[in-house]
């Protein structure tokens, strides 16, 4: 997990485009330069505000719109042997 600088948000510097499209929509959503953000996993950002409150937003391909939550669910993937 990589924590975002202000030149990288202003610069959309990310490592794939799920990354650039949550970053995309939090900026025209929010005043981001007020939170923390990370870059949680290829299609996942983590934003924590100034009360340390955490959340997670997600690019959904399957809708193709970004989603918020507040905690993360494991996906199980069960493998047959």
């Amino acid at each position: 997990m990589r924590k975002l600088t202000n030149i990288d948000i202003l610069k959309n510097n990310v490592d794939t485009i799920s990354q650039y499209k949550v970053l995309n929509y939090l900026k025209k959503h929010f005043n981001i330069l007020k939170f923390s953000i990370f870059l949680y996993d290829r299609d996942t950002l983590k934003v924590i505000d100034k009360n340390n409150c955490v959340g997670y937003f997600k690019y959904d391909k399957d809708i193709n719109d970004v989603i918020f939550t507040e905690e993360l669910l494991e996906e199980n993937i069960d493998f047959e042997i």
